[in-house]
């Protein structure tokens, strides 16, 4: 099983969009991976932050993710793996 889309952090919280037009008031955007090399294995997530917004404080941005999470959490049955590009 492999999955690829893109998740937003919005004021609102969280949003997989995975075409244009992207939400207007995101203020970052999170390319995610997903792939299971087996049905026995655990999933392997990966998540790298390909946007920031300008326009947003990093101080706001982290309040987002501080009141919101990331967009997806480790599980017993799943790995996640952050990255960020900018």
């Amino acid at each position: 099983m492999n999955d690829k889309g893109y998740f937003h952090l919005t004021p609102k919280g969280w949003v997989r969009q995975d075409n244009l037009p992207y939400p207007e008031d995101r203020v970052e955007t999170w390319l995610y991976e997903l792939e299971c090399p087996a049905e026995d294995a655990k999933d392997r997530v990966y998540l790298t932050r390909i946007w920031v917004s300008s326009d947003t404080a990093a101080k706001a941005r982290d309040a987002l993710r501080t009141q919101f999470g990331e967009p997806m959490m480790a599980t017993p049955e799943r790995n996640v793996t952050l990255e960020c590009q900018v």
